[in-house]
C-alpha cells in the first residue's frame, strides 16, 4: 500500500493501521513527513496569504494614508497630536509618534502592525513582537526612505513567506516525533495487558499512524479557529491519539486471535 492510501486508511481504519506494524520503520518515518505536509498545506496557504494581504496593507498605509514622518535617533517624529489607527479586514495598523501608549496598550488586539514613539511592534493571535528602531537599524529614517525600504522588502516577500513557511513545518515535524515518542510509552503501557509480544518499533510504528485522524482534525480547526480552543485543543489532540492506539493494539490483539483460531 502507498503511503497515500495509508494516509487515507489511518484517518478512519484502526484495523488497517494494527497491519502496519509489520513495515519497515524508515517507511513510517517517511510518512511521518508526508503526513505534516499533507495537513501543512491549508494551514501553511492561509498564513501566506493573511501575511500577504497584511504586508500590502501596511504598504499601502505607509505611502498614502500616514502623514510625512521621521525617526531621528531612534525617535519617531511627525506633525500629528493623536495617534492615527486603521483597521483592514480585521489587521489593525497604528501610527503612535505622541509617547501616549506603549505597546501593552494595544495586546488586545489579534493582528496590529504598531509604530510607536521608540518601538515597532508586530502583534499576531495577540502576541506582540517589538523591537526598537536601534535595533531594526533604523535610527535615522524618513517616510521616503521607509517607502523604499518596504518596496525592496515586498519584492523578497514570496522567498521570506517560503524560508519561514519551510521552517515552520520542519519545527512543527520535529514537534510531532515528539509526540509520536510520547504516544509509543502510552502504547508500550497498553500492550502489556493487550499485545505483550509487541516489540517498541512496532508500538512506535503503530503510534505514527495513530496521530494522523486528531493531526488532520486540528490542521482544519486551526485553519477556520485559529488558537481559541488553546489547551482544550491540546487535551482533546490527545485524547484522540490515546483512543486510536488503545483501539489499534486492540485489532492487533484480534487479528493474532484470529491468526491462530483453528481452521474448520
Amino acid at each position: 500500500m502507498n503511503i497515500f492510501k495509508q494516509f487515507i486508511k489511518s484517518i478512519y481504519s484502526p484495523q488497517t493501521i494494527a497491519k502496519f506494524r509489520f513495515q519497515k520503520i524508515g517507511k513510517s518515518i517517511l510518512y511521518v513527513f508526508i503526513l505534516m505536509l499533507i495537513t501543512s498545506i491549508p494551514a501553511s496557504t492561509f498564513l501566506g496569504i493573511n501575511i500577504s494581504n497584511f504586508a500590502n496593507q501596511i504598504e499601502e498605509t505607509i505611502k498614502e494614508d500616514l502623514p510625512y514622518f521621521e525617526i531621528k535617533d531612534g525617535t519617531l517624529n511627525a506633525d500629528i497630536d493623536e495617534p492615527y489607527a486603521q483597521e483592514i479586514g480585521g489587521n489593525k495598523i497604528i501610527f503612535d509618534p505622541t509617547g501616549a501608549h506603549t505597546i501593552n496598550d494595544f495586546e488586545s488586539h489579534e493582528q496590529a502592525f504598531v509604530m510607536l514613539e521608540n518601538d515597532l511592534a508586530v502583534i499576531t493571535e495577540g502576541t506582540p513582537t517589538t523591537f526598537s528602531y536601534q535595533e531594526l537599524n533604523l535610527a535615522t529614517i524618513d517616510k521616503d526612505s521607509a517607502v523604499d525600504m518596504i518596496d525592496s522588502v515586498m519584492s523578497i516577500l514570496p522567498l521570506i513567506l517560503a524560508i519561514f513557511i519551510i521552517t515552520l513545518y520542519l519545527f512543527s515535524t520535529g514537534l510531532k516525533f515528539v509526540g509520536i515518542f510520547f504516544l509509543s510509552f502510552i502504547g508500550l503501557m497498553i500492550k502489556k495487558s493487550k499485545a505483550p509480544d509487541l516489540s517498541f518499533r512496532q508500538v512506535w510504528i503503530l503510534s505514527a499512524y495513530s496521530v494522523t485522524l486528531p493531526t488532520v482534525i486540528f490542521s482544519i480547526t486551526d485553519v477556520l479557529f485559529g488558537a481559541m480552543i488553546g489547551i482544550f485543543e491540546f487535551i482533546i489532540y490527545w485524547l484522540i491519539a490515546i483512543m486510536m492506539i488503545y483501539t489499534v493494539i486492540n485489532k492487533v490483539t484480534q487479528q493474532k486471535s484470529n491468526a491462530t483460531k483453528p481452521q474448520q
